[in-house]
């Protein structure tokens, strides 16, 4: 499946005096600090994004802290675009699979803008 399939969005994250988090969508990779997509194990099952949850993974390498939410995992986005993004392993030593540890259980890779 296609991640450009799945409604994918960049993220920029932005901490507030206050301690408090707030993101917002931008369109280049290169300004964001993580991915939502919708998950695609729910898509395939309810036939499209009716009763979808999405995903979002947030990148290491973009600084985001180790206490925001969802974690634990932290991935390094490599590609131009949405269309060709990879989530890679941050650090390299771990696992480059992204786990969603709890709800459905999707278990999958997003590689070269493709989601299997």
């Amino acid at each position: 499946m296609r991640l450009l399939d799945l409604d994918p969005s960049f993220l920029c994250l932005e901490i507030k005096d206050d301690g408090g988090l707030i993101f917002h969508f931008v369109d280049r990779l290169d300004e964001a600090d993580g991915v939502k997509f919708l998950c695609p194990k729910c898509f395939a099952k309810n036939g499209g994004s009716v009763g979808t949850h999405a995903v979002i993974c947030w990148s290491r390498s973009r600084g985001v802290p180790e206490d925001v939410t969802p974690g634990p995992g932290r991935w390094k986005m490599v590609g131009t675009g949405l269309g060709d993004l990879t989530l890679d392993a941050d650090p390299p030593s771990t696992a480059r699979s992204v786990f969603l540890n709890g709800g459905c259980g999707w278990h999958g890779f997003v590689t070269k803008g493709e989601v299997t």
